[in-house]
């Protein structure tokens, strides 16, 4: 099944390179990001960088009702699973990042993972906001309308459940003890809702909420001046408020089940969205190939340090079998694993 999943990421990633560069000359692309302003550039790379520091401080808010930790203490784990997310598929870092955390803050994976749906679940709410203020100015295609309300309706039904199972897990143990399997099993089972419950138990608290949401706000604004700066570098009229337009395709398009590394599906996203702006194919094609670049590789640099400095080598992080390595912070790993893989 996984294999198949990763052909179809494969085939996707390749037809949506295929539409992206069609009639598009690789020699002129090159060329536009060759004149590209390093000014703007390095101007860009020093704002995404901020938005790391954001992220971490937004990680470690949600931590707080589990453990108190740094935000520093947090930003090896997270630079490595969106490193990860980078060279494994369907976003497979948010895993590899809570075993991470697990290890080296000494808390469960499972309840790590957690705190990490619960991230994911303010960027999406924090998204889709600023696609509604964005639809004001600029009237979206309907696909990606349906898009949308499709996100917004799965983002709703997962705070839902997460609320009303953190609210009655005793009706949830009482479910599973019904289950047809052992006793052991059983037990497994619940310490890994207990401890994933646990982990997003900062979702039901109003000070931890607000704080999320605020920093989650300051993270698209990054991510929107981070746009905007990069495509200030090439000679064409874009404008702040474009910004916003163009970094919703972009979100859009990392949703979808592709090759690692976003490949193919970011490029046909983004140049779509600056020509429904009137900006050519062929003019915004290399903004978003630099765009992409920029942030895969100042990522792969992060991770590349930080997994140095945790003392995690590439191919470990590349071969899935070595997160089954139980935590001395984490009994209940070994059937954690076995449930997600």
């Amino acid at each position: 099944m996984r294999k198949l999943q990763l052909i179809f990421g494969l085939l996707l990633s390749l037809g949506c390179l295929y539409y992206a560069f069609r009639g598009i000359s690789f020699k002129e692309v090159a060329r536009a990001i060759g004149h590209a302003d390093p000014r703007w550039l390095i101007l860009a790379l020093g704002v995404y960088a901020c938005g790391f520091v954001i992220r971490a401080y937004r990680w470690a808010g949600l931590m707080k009702p589990i453990k108190p930790i740094s935000a520093m203490a947090l930003m090896p784990p997270m630079v490595i699973g969106f490193f990860a997310n980078n060279v494994l598929p369907f976003r497979m870092g948010e895993l590899v990042r809570a075993h991470v955390a697990g290890q080296k803050i000494k808390v469960s994976r499972s309840t790590a993972l957690g705190t990490i749906v619960v991230e994911r679940i303010f960027d999406t709410v924090t998204f889709l906001s600023m696609f509604l203020v964005v639809a004001l100015f600029f009237p979206f295609p309907g696909p990606v309308r349906h898009g949308a309300y499709v996100l917004g309706a799965f983002c709703a039904g997962l705070i839902i459940a997460l609320l009303i199972g953190s609210k009655h897990q005793h009706r949830t143990h009482a479910l599973i003890a019904r289950l047809p399997i052992s006793e052991t099993w059983q037990k497994k089972i619940q310490d890994l809702i207990v401890n994933f419950a646990h982990g997003v138990s900062g979702m039901t608290q109003g000070q931890y909420v607000i704080q999320a949401l605020v920093l989650s706000i300051g993270v698209w604004i990054v991510e929107g001046t981070n746009v905007y700066l990069i495509a200030q570098a090439f000679p064409i009229l874009f404008t702040y408020p474009q910004a916003y337009f163009v970094l919703f395709f972009l979100g859009l398009s990392v949703t979808l089940p592709q090759a690692p590394g976003y490949v193919g599906t970011v490029e046909l996203f983004g140049a779509t969205a600056l020509s429904l702006l009137g900006i050519p194919r062929e003019q915004g094609l290399p903004v978003i190939l630099t765009i992409h670049g920029i942030q895969f590789g100042f990522v792969a640099l992060l991770g590349g340090l930080a997994l140095w400095k945790e003392g995690i080598s590439l191919n470990r992080l590349l071969n899935r079998s070595e997160l089954t390595t139980q935590s001395p912070a984490d009994s209940d790993q070994s059937s954690v694993d076995t449930l997600i893989h």
